[in-house]
């Protein structure tokens, strides 16, 4: 494995983690505080707090769980890794039950930190017909 897929892999670990807890102070802690994350849809979400806000909409209307196939990771220089994956989610609506299933295309532009750390930079996805 290389050291761009132990990065991703990482990572994927990290944002399912967080996601299947329904931790929005988790999962964004994993963006650098430039980041944008792009939903499909949506406005962009800059920076950490702003990502926070959007996720922990969704968490507040229903119970969310992600499961990853990592497609391809990319080291496009020393501290930049781009990752793509598949993303199969699940949900739970709080207010009646209701169940939903899809499946995403999802990918990543990670940066190391000073610190070390890998932290998400850009995010985008898109849904994937059934």
């Amino acid at each position: 494995m290389s050291a761009a897929d132990e990065v991703f892999n990482a990572l994927l670990q990290s944002y399912a983690s967080a996601v299947n807890a329904s931790n929005s102070a988790a999962y964004a802690k994993l963006f650098a505080q430039d980041a944008i994350r792009m939903p499909p849809g949506a406005n962009p979400e800059y920076g950490p707090e702003a990502i926070q806000k959007g996720e922990q909409a969704d968490y507040d209307v229903a119970r969310w769980e992600v499961k990853f196939t990592p497609r391809n990771a990319l080291a496009i220089a020393d501290d930049w890794v781009y990752g793509i994956a598949d993303v199969d989610v699940s949900t739970v609506a709080h207010v009646d039950g209701t169940r939903s299933q899809f499946r995403l295309t999802a990918t990543w532009l990670l940066h190391r930190e000073p610190s070390g750390n890998w932290s998400i930079q850009r995010q985008m996805w898109n849904h994937k017909p059934n």
